[in-house]
């Protein structure tokens, strides 16, 4: 393990949205960028953003935008990062992989193996945001997390929690060993990051 000096950390995430509740003219937005600014005052940290969004994306019907295309899930993710790195130009951005759901997930929103389908779509969609910011942004956006994904497929039972939903029990939400298994995966990636 690394020696690092205080680090301060704020989660922006929220339950049930999208990337479209995410870009730049959204109230999600200005939450991010007012507690962004709070960190930012002071020049000499690393500011760094950890994103993991898609999830609620893939869904075939029920959160904002759903169901979102690939392709547009990456231009989503683009005009993000794009307004991140133009208000924080010394920021790095890390994006990691949305993680795996149960096929028969049905809660509010519907999910199910189409959905299942699309989260996996959008894994080469980040890989092809990554390379661009390769050549325009260099060292600046990294490719996060791409294991957590196959590991929830293979340990679901154990590092999820059984939902009951509309088509019986499915597995959408680590538990708490879940949680510290993603956070562990999450750490990883935003470590190869920094250095």
């Amino acid at each position: 393990m690394h020696d690092y000096p205080k680090a301060r950390i704020a989660n922006c995430g929220v339950s049930g949205r999208t990337t479209y509740d995410f870009l730049p003219d959204a109230k999600l937005y200005t939450h991010v960028k007012t507690v962004a600014d709070s960190f930012y005052l002071n020049r000499e940290a690393m500011l760094i953003f950890s994103i993991m969004i898609g999830t609620n994306d893939s869904a075939v019907e029920g959160p904002n935008g759903a169901p979102v295309a690939p392709d547009q899930y990456r231009l989503n993710m683009k005009m993000i990062i794009d307004s991140l790195l133009q208000r924080y130009p010394d920021a790095r951005v890390v994006v990691h992989y949305p993680i795996w759901y149960s096929d028969n997930t049905h809660n509010r929103s519907t999910y199910m193996k189409e959905g299942q389908q699309r989260i996996v779509a959008y894994q080469p969609q980040i890989d092809k945001l990554i390379n661009n910011y390769k050549k325009s942004h260099p060292l600046h956006v990294f490719k996060g997390d791409t294991k957590a994904h196959n590991y929830f497929k293979e340990n679901y039972l154990t590092d999820f929690k059984p939902e009951t939903g509309v088509d019986g029990v499915f597995y959408l939400h680590p538990n708490h060993k879940g949680d510290m298994a993603l956070g562990e995966f999450w750490a990883k990636a935003i470590l190869k990051a920094i250095r």
